[in-house]
């Protein structure tokens, strides 16, 4: 019985008791608990601030709070999978670059960042182990994702295809092009590839997709949408990487990184 723990009153129990069953994923915002308690203003604000002092709840970030498990115990550790705090922490949102190439499977790659895309300035946050990245993408960027489950709740994630683009889009978020250049190797779509790169009217992205699909040999006649799109000046391969190296005159990228081992299979 909650009422019977330490701290806990009556009305503090009834409380918790229908914020856990209001929110499976266990993280919710103030406003979600206004609608769901009937309360509001400095009432509200004293009984959640009461809750996390007695460690029912925690607070994410301002407005943003996590409901730890009864199982849990008094100083217990416990956990909630990233994804399911990233639901709540911008609107909108997607999971993507390296954590959704983590996601498919498409990188062996593990980091202690969860990157989180939205239309949206902000700052990283520091949760638990967890570091939350955002990643602010223009509106018209901003497409390609899907919603996928994780135990009782969905979260969004962009679809195979775009995680490409966008890391060929801001490398630096990918872990290295040497890790998008492998994830081209799963079985992907190459025309919704190259739909992609073209929606996200940014010439970089569309020569250094063509340039490592070439270098695949993959599908020519996707490839031909993209050629005729290549202009101007060059491109790195890796932003990370040095300002120099083999100019690609086909594709106009500059092979500022060691892609020796990368091709079509002989």
């Amino acid at each position: 019985d909650a009422a019977g723990s330490a701290g806990l009153g009556p009305g503090e129990a009834v409380a918790l008791s229908t914020l856990s069953s209001e929110f499976l994923d266990q993280v919710f915002t103030v406003k979600e608990a206004e609608k769901a308690l009937k309360m509001k203003g400095g009432r509200l604000r004293k009984l959640l601030f009461d809750l996390a002092e007695s460690r029912w709840i925690e607070r994410i970030e301002r407005g943003k709070y996590l409901l730890i498990p009864l199982e849990a115990g008094p100083g217990a550790s416990y956990g909630t999978h990233p994804f399911i705090y990233a639901r709540k922490l911008a609107n909108p949102y997607y999971i993507g670059f390296a954590s959704a190439l983590n996601y498919y499977g498409m990188t062996e790659q593990v980091s202690r960042i969860t990157y989180i895309v939205t239309t949206k300035q902000k700052k990283p946050l520091r949760f638990h182990a967890q570091r939350y990245q955002f990643v602010r993408l223009d509106g018209k960027r901003f497409f390609g994702f899907e919603e996928e489950w994780l135990g009782r709740v969905t979260f969004r994630i962009s679809d195979r295809e775009k995680t490409v683009v966008d890391c060929l889009f801001m490398p630096g978020y990918s872990g290295g092009i040497s890790e998008v250049a492998k994830a081209l190797k799963e079985k992907l779509d190459i025309g919704k590839l190259c739909g992609y790169a073209l929606g996200m009217e940014d010439m970089a992205t569309v020569k250094r997709l063509g340039y490592l699909l070439d270098k695949l040999g993959a599908d020519r006649a996707a490839m031909k949408k993209l050629l005729p799109k290549v202009g101007g000046g060059y491109c790195l391969l890796d932003t990370a990487g040095p300002k120099t190296g083999t100019r690609n005159k086909k594709w106009k990228v500059i092979e500022n990184i060691d892609m020796n081992g990368f091709g079509a299979e002989s």
